[in-house]
């Protein structure tokens, strides 16, 4: 037997292989019995329980084209819901007045759980809305605390904020030339 007659009977073997294989799924797919067990004891996804409804990204889009009240239709009952970003992008419609008329308190409302649950950009603006009595009481003390854990969860605007503070020693803090270095070199770094 030559070299191209073994190649031919691979071929066919091959192709024969392929068939089975083809038939096999078709026949799977039709709502027969597969012929070899499954490879892997994971579930199969529950699509009927999966999300189908508008999400955060869905909303960002629509408030990045100006659509400010489709925005708030898709936050609003993810925010209700729990999600992080969700909240922050409520508070940005009410702090920004985009959609809605312009509400410092309603966005320190959206802000603040978000921020709780750690998100650095709503903690830097509860940290701003505490600095400057915007939607809350003026409170030094809490504005430094959050504007800290904004620094400290990788906030950029933060970090340089914190920089200046201790910079020239605002928020209660004494001037600290180290501590200013520090934040500004965290800001001006990749981390």
């Amino acid at each position: 037997m030559n070299f191209s007659t073994c190649d031919m009977i691979i071929n066919i073997k091959q192709t024969t292989i392929g068939a089975v294989f083809w038939a096999a799924s078709s026949l799977a797919l039709a709502g027969g019995v597969a012929l070899m067990p499954p490879t892997t004891s994971t579930p199969a996804p529950d699509l009927a329980s999966a999300s189908v409804g508008p999400n955060y990204e869905t909303g960002s889009a629509a408030y990045d084209a100006g659509a400010y009240d489709k925005a708030r239709r898709i936050w609003q009952p993810l925010a209700e819901k729990g999600d992080i970003q969700a909240q922050r992008g409520m508070g940005k419609l009410y702090e920004k007045g985009r959609g809605v008329e312009r509400d410092f308190t309603t966005a320190i409302k959206w802000y603040r759980p978000a921020a709780e649950k750690g998100d650095a950009e709503s903690q830097y603006r509860l940290a701003v809305g505490y600095a400057y009595g915007f939607g809350t009481k003026k409170d030094e003390s809490a504005a430094l605390s959050w504007l800290r854990k904004a620094a400290n969860n990788g906030q950029k605007r933060a970090q340089k904020v914190l920089a200046q503070a201790y910079e020239e020693g605002r928020f209660g803090l004494a001037a600290d030339p180290k501590q200013a270095k520090y934040w500004y070199d965290k800001a001006n770094s990749g981390s």
